[in-house]
């Protein structure tokens, strides 16, 4: 996964030079179509919004309505939640850094709620991404079969969602660490996480300041390729949104690579940095056992 990984380093500086080029697709400003699978995010990966990896593909609506409807099906099985769960229990970077009294910081209630939604998907987000990317790279995946039951779809009780702070209304210090951001981690913009907190700069600037002191280490880089490699034998074993059958959908190759593109920053970047990030913050609020598992899994009986 290390050599895929530097193999695909064109594609994601490509792909950083064209996301913000492209913008994303907010819910408000969403055709019937794209809405109609917008709302399927919201209820097959139980949280209250639409993640960033969605609104930047939803520039390509023929292939985010086909990559989707192949993936749906299995986003509800007990095998993918304990997929996912098997996931998170392995994201937490060690040492954990130092806590602080983060109540003082801000009101801790909304931001552990936000925490725990962001924490709980994900590694679901980091699957989706990875089964994405690999059919588009040629992988066939497992069979199409009929999935096994699950839960019903619906946004999973006690999960919330934050107002973000757009990257023009921030300003002093917010701005000055959206901008660290994107050059620590290299990605296009600051992620919807932080996004959210930011309305609280002091536990913002706190949380920030210990966890960027593991960005690029070695346990961090470690953490993350088993991350990746892990996602991936996981993927494919099931059935992906394959390059052949985006092309019998319309798509031109050059859309394709481009597609090939966003995906590799969403899966080698965004995605699986925020995954070990917020995993940290996790942590740090509330213990490293609490970080290796989500109170909204209904793997374990929740939901």
């Amino acid at each position: 996964m290390e050599q895929f990984s530097r193999d695909r380093a064109g594609d994601v500086e490509r792909g950083l030079r064209l996301i913000p080029h492209l913008g994303e697709v907010m819910p408000d400003e969403a055709n019937e179509e794209i809405n109609a699978i917008y709302e399927g995010v919201r209820t097959h990966l139980r949280v209250p919004f639409v993640n960033f990896i969605f609104r930047v593909l939803a520039n390509y609506p023929p292939y985010l309505s086909f990559a989707w409807t192949k993936i749906e099906p299995h986003l509800l099985t007990l095998r993918f939640e304990e997929a996912a769960d098997t996931l998170r229990a392995r994201a937490l970077v060690e040492p954990i850094p130092e806590g602080t009294d983060w109540g003082s910081l801000g009101d801790l209630g909304q931001i552990r709620g936000f925490t725990d939604t962001i924490h709980y998907v994900l590694p679901k987000l980091l699957l989706i991404v990875s089964a994405f990317d690999e059919g588009l790279g040629g992988e066939r995946g497992g069979r199409d079969s009929q999935p096994e039951a699950g839960v019903q779809p619906g946004v999973a009780e006690g999960t919330t969602s934050l107002k973000m702070v757009t990257s023009e209304e921030a300003t002093g210090r917010v701005g000055e660490i959206f901008q660290e951001i994107r050059e620590r981690h290299g990605h296009p913009d600051a992620a919807s996480y932080y996004r959210g907190i930011a309305q609280w700069p002091e536990f913002l600037d706190a949380a920030w300041e210990r966890l960027s002191t593991l960005i690029g280490t070695a346990s961090y880089e470690e953490r993350k390729h088993a991350l990746l490699e892990e996602a991936r034998s996981i993927v494919l074993e099931l059935p992906l949104p394959r390059r052949d059958e985006a092309l019998e959908r319309g798509l031109e190759e050059e859309q394709i690579e481009e597609v090939r593109a966003i995906l590799a920053v969403f899966r080698f970047r965004v995605i699986s940095d925020m995954f070990l990030d917020v995993s940290l913050i996790k942590a740090m609020l509330d213990g490293p056992e609490a970080a290796r598992s989500s109170r909204f899994s209904f793997a374990h009986g929740c939901g």
